[in-house]
């Protein structure tokens, strides 16, 4: 159940000292019969090139790591000290002011993120022809019947090149298609059937009561006091409806709770509409993570849902702990795009303010979804990126690698440090039964971290029963968890989890169970196939909310310890 944003290959043409950016538009979207009305306004979006990135990125792995004191010893960074240190030159601002100006853009109805790393604008659609030399044209996806405003090309000034990172919307176009297995039934006769079944096993679906259980977490509940605070993300016209949830806690979950869940709203919600994705989301988010503040947080801008999501995040003084999100688009194979770039940039922020960010990996396999053209794997972003944990899925009682499941290597994003151990031992280890090297770049980013459930999850949409599959029902179960745990830290007066993944590898033996049958098919093949250890099917596999309470026990004994000895040595 995975949305999938394919970005197309596209090409550089240096002209007269500019920039042609050339596209064609992908499957599915058609031309629009009608032009654009010329009073129309869209947001743009320019993110600007920002300062340090070494530097953040070096301070961003010491507070991470367990094993070094700025762990323990140092908060994560406000938005502030963010600010100061990655906040654009003041030349790239000025350089990008101008060319606004002088193509009579009025800068008072522009809006810079908090540290200005992005400036987005209403540009009349007619004027952004006009400054970008491109043809903004209406485009409708004959499938889901959704319009949207791309251009198939634009020209940008040479001038600016080393300034700006990219600008959206331009080129990229959205493709709406979900991968995943349901069924749906009468309401009325499925609840009565739910209320006799034993909700706590694994036979024919799996329910919140399973889950706790298969995750060690039981009855463990947040308390308030800690005020733990986790984001659901809504695109694509996603929302959730209130009797759709309190007949789920009620029926599916029956854990007799007596306290009633509050769901915070961010943004636009229509309760009339709900759909598969927010509604299965928000339901085993409140479900599992129990006492923690659960907010959906719904980015109704179609034309660009992420940039939107990341603006508002970087505005906000006070972001959420924990950030779940069951989207993405496909890494391109012929070039790193900008778009994919400037994205990264802000996760590798949100990471550094201690911000923990999941995301589903989807879907497609190791491509599935490109059986025209496979000359190589591929894998999905924001999934790929070094500062989001990715969530694969599994499958069976006996559980087992999920053969929808993506996962693999990155094209573009480079190894990060923390897992290039476990990824080298997997491809040595399972040299002899690897795909062909041709298919894949095994230097880099490797995908997933973890793995949960993806398979035969009940939940309700419009009243009706549904049963749904994919790793975007994984990722918000992890993201659950870490909630619970940092409750957890937050009770013994330790700092939130933030950034996880230098901890997750450094303790992958005492966190996880490991999965070690399942492969994840595509382009024709049978992909790669679970280990011991890390491997691109399963990850580092199935998290184990008390042995991970007791890791984290057992780090904070250790600087309690140094701590002492170093204070006999003085």
């Amino acid at each position: 159940m995975f949305f999938i944003i394919i970005l197309y290959y596209f090409v550089f043409l240096i002209i007269h000292n500019q920039c042609k950016i050339i596209i064609s538009p992908p499957k599915h979207w058609v031309k629009h019969a009608h032009i654009p009305h010329e009073s129309r306004y869209e947001n743009f979006y320019f993110y600007l090139k920002q300062k340090n990135n070494e530097i953040l990125n070096k301070h961003l792995h010491l507070i991470s790591n367990p094993r070094h004191n700025l762990y323990h010893n140092t908060s994560w960074l406000t938005l502030d000290q963010i600010t100061r240190i990655v906040k654009p030159d003041s030349i790239s601002i000025k350089r990008l002011y101008y060319y606004l100006w002088s193509n009579g853009i009025n800068l008072k109805e522009c809006r810079h993120s908090r540290d200005g790393g992005i400036l987005v604008c209403p540009i009349l659609l007619t004027k952004a022809n006009k400054i970008l030399s491109a043809n903004y044209t209406d485009f409708r996806h004959r499938i889901k019947n959704i319009n949207i405003t791309r251009t198939l090309s634009f020209i940008l000034p040479n001038y600016l090149s080393n300034h700006i990172v990219t600008i959206s919307p331009t080129t990229i176009f959205p493709d709406l298609s979900l991968f995943h297995n349901s069924i749906t039934s009468n309401k009325s006769k499925l609840i009565r059937q739910k209320r006799q079944d034993d909700l706590c096993s694994c036979q024919s679906y799996i329910k919140p009561c399973y889950l706790r259980n298969h995750y060690d977490i039981h009855q463990y509940r947040a308390h308030s006091s800690t005020n733990i605070t986790l984001s659901i993300i809504g695109l694509a016209n996603q929302y959730i409806n209130d009797n759709d949830t309190n007949l789920f806690l009620k029926f599916i979950d029956n854990n007799n709770d007596n306290i009633k869940p509050k769901i915070n709203i961010l943004g636009y919600n229509n309760q009339s509409i709900p759909g598969r994705e927010a509604s299965l989301d928000i339901q085993y988010a409140l479900a599992i993570a129990r006492g923690v503040q659960v907010t959906f947080w719904s980015i109704t801008n179609l034309n660009d849902p992420f940039s939107d999501f990341l603006f508002q995040l970087a505005n906000m003084k006070h972001p959420p702990d924990i950030i779940s999100i069951s989207y993405g688009f496909s890494e391109t194979r012929n070039d790193y795009t900008l778009f994919q770039k400037a994205i990264d940039q802000e996760l590798q922020k949100a990471a550094a303010r201690g911000i923990t960010i999941v995301a589903a990996t989807g879907d497609n396999g190791v491509g599935a979804d490109s059986v025209d053209d496979c000359q190589s794997y591929h894998i999905n972003f924001p999934a790929s990126s070094p500062w989001v944990t990715a969530v694969g899925g599994t499958m069976n009682c006996l559980e087992r690698g999920a053969f929808f499941s993506s996962g693999g290597f990155s094209t573009y994003e480079v190894q990060p440090i923390y897992q290039q151990n476990v990824v080298l031992h997997y491809l040595h280890q399972y040299n002899l039964t690897l795909p062909h090297a041709n298919l894949f770049n095994s230097m880099g980013r490797a995908v997933p971290d973890v793995s949960l459930y993806a398979t035969r999850y009940l939940n309700i949409v419009n009243g009706l029963i549904k049963s749904t599959s994919g790793t975007s029902a994984a990722a918000p179960i992890f993201a659950a968890i870490i909630a619970l745990l940092n409750d957890y830290q937050v009770r013994h007066g330790r700092k939130r989890l933030g950034f996880l993944n230098p901890l997750l590898y450094q303790y992958a033996s005492d966190i996880f169970h490991d999965i070690t049958t399942g492969y994840n098919v595509g382009c024709n093949t049978t992909g790669f196939h679970a280990g011991i250890g890390w491997d691109p099917v399963t990850g580092l596999g199935r998290p184990s909310f008390i042995r991970f309470q007791k890791v984290l026990d057992a780090i904070n004994l250790k600087q309690h310890q140094f701590k002492s000895l170093r204070i006999n040595k003085n």
